[in-house]
């Protein structure tokens, strides 16, 4: 079980909102059991545990109760993406 820091690039976890888990310190790989720390871009923090992980999917239980369905977009896991940038990374969208 592991903690990931992620941002949110809408202000609510809803439909076509993208999530991007991201590591300067390990290789991105969310799976069942995890927590993710979700900021929100007005810099409120969410906490989220993952119930499911199958393939490219994943199933958050947030901590209000409510349940939120996503998608792999594209696994930047192993890909640094430039200078200052976060060493590893996955973006996930919400269905």
């Amino acid at each position: 079980m592991s903690q990931w820091y992620a941002d949110l690039d809408q202000a609510e976890l809803g439909r076509g909102a993208n999530l991007t888990v991201v590591s300067e310190h390990q290789v991105v790989r969310v799976i069942t059991s995890d927590t993710l720390s979700i900021q929100r871009p007005d810099g409120q923090r969410l906490t989220a545990f993952v119930q499911d992980r199958t393939a490219g999917r994943i199933r958050l239980v947030l901590q209000d109760g409510r349940r939120v369905s996503l998608r792999l977009g594209f696994d930047e896991a192993f890909d640094p993406v430039g200078p200052g940038a976060p060493f590893s990374r996955q973006k996930w969208l919400i269905n």
